[in-house]
């Protein structure tokens, strides 16, 4: 029986003149042809990531020999040099250009799947025309996705530009969770996106298994009736700093608010307790955050979400610390109901696999963002 290797082939990248890119690509396809084994040149669509610097283009390339596995795509890599970056001695501005090809390795026998990709790094004033050497490198007729890694308002202008020709912005709101002023912009970008395009949140997906386990326990028809009666909501997380703001969770909580139609009445925080009252149907629903320092071999994030009926049934979603798995438990008079799923990996290669499978808006991102923002600002209130 055949075994999938896990080893990933990291390309080096070669640099090469930005005017001829396309001629340098061809001849690296053309040489790696001709070495030992099957490459396949496909290719599923652009992908265009505009980064922070050059440790984080790095830190980016085994991720897409990862991302290759999925969806081969050619990926156009750009970010602009920082002061620290740039030569010592004053050059006239330019953008340096890269190639390499970041294969997956398959399954014995078959072909490699690869992502082939151009660096460009940008110094100065050249940072301006980006837009202009990223566009004419695209491949026509496939979907183009773009991915701003780290948000920093000093690249807007080129994400703005470059969100007119593409199909998709990914944006991830936990790399700004710990500055607070870019936090407000990406924010603000999230609910007012650009030249309309549709936009997606890493953040989000990172809540899809929670809000298909509670999802599921109101599928039931004998206990759809519960999810209009919740008196209760209890989140409990593990924090990395205290007094963070926890995106994530007040995410979850927009999401439930939307679905369930709550109407917010108050918001109040002590240390890392959040209380919020909501108004629904059946009378006033209490939603608490609950935090605890993590430790240090712990991924901070949620760890549990417990959501009590006013006849005392209780329906509980929980990771517990080095888990596999996630366990759903329903709680109902008489009876209890208990599963396990396998905990689907987190990381950013996987992420951002589901990410270009789907296309257009959500607009349950949307709804549950509006929530979300508005709670967050009945919490710095205080009201």
């Amino acid at each position: 029986m055949n075994k999938t290797r896990q080893d990933t082939n990291w390309g080096a990248p070669i640099p090469v003149e930005v005017a001829a890119i396309e001629q340098e690509l061809a001849s690296l396809w053309k040489s790696t042809s001709e070495g030992e084994g099957t490459v396949a040149r496909a290719c599923s669509c652009n992908l265009i990531i505009v980064s922070q610097d050059s440790d984080e283009a790095a830190a980016l390339l085994p991720i897409l020999a990862s991302l290759a596995e999925w969806h081969p795509c050619r990926t156009l890599l750009a970010y602009r040099e920082t002061a620290g970056q740039e030569p010592a001695q004053a050059a006239p501005p330019h953008i340096d250009a890269w190639i390499s090809a970041q294969c997956s390795i398959p399954s014995s026998g078959g072909p490699q799947g690869c992502c082939e990709v151009i660096t460009l790094a940008a110094s100065g004033e050249a940072a301006q025309e980006l837009p202009y050497t990223i566009l004419p490198l695209l491949i026509p007729d496939l979907p183009v996705f773009l991915y701003w890694r780290s948000f920093r308002e000093s690249d807007r202008r080129t994400v703005e530009h470059l969100a007119r020709f593409s199909h998709l912005l990914i944006v991830d709101s936990h790399r700004s969770k710990d500055d607070l002023e870019n936090r407000e912009r990406l924010l603000g970008l999230l609910s007012r996106p650009p030249s309309g395009i549709a936009v997606r949140d890493l953040n989000w997906s990172r809540l899809t298994p929670w809000r298909d386990l509670i999802t599921q326990f109101f599928d039931v028809p004998s206990s759809r009736h519960y999810a209009r009666e919740l008196s209760e909501v209890e989140i409990n997380r593990s924090v990395a700093v205290p007094g963070s703001i926890p995106t994530r969770t007040l995410l979850l909580t927009g999401w439930l608010a939307h679905r369930l139609s709550w109407r917010l009445i108050s918001a109040e925080r002590s240390g890392e307790q959040w209380f919020s009252r909501w108004h629904s149907q059946a009378g006033e629903v209490l939603v608490r955050f609950t935090g605890s320092l993590s430790e240090s071999d712990q991924v901070p994030g949620i760890g549990s979400v417990l959501l009590r009926a006013r006849d005392g049934a209780e329906f509980e979603v929980a990771r517990q610390k080095g888990a596999t798995c996630m366990t759903a438990s329903a709680r109902l008079p008489g009876s209890t109901r208990v599963h396990s799923v396998p905990a689907d990996p987190m990381d950013e290669s996987t992420l951002l696999k589901q990410e270009l499978s789907l296309v257009g808006q959500d607009t349950g991102f949307q709804a549950a963002l509006a929530e979300a923002v508005s709670l967050e600002k009945r919490f710095r209130n205080g009201a």
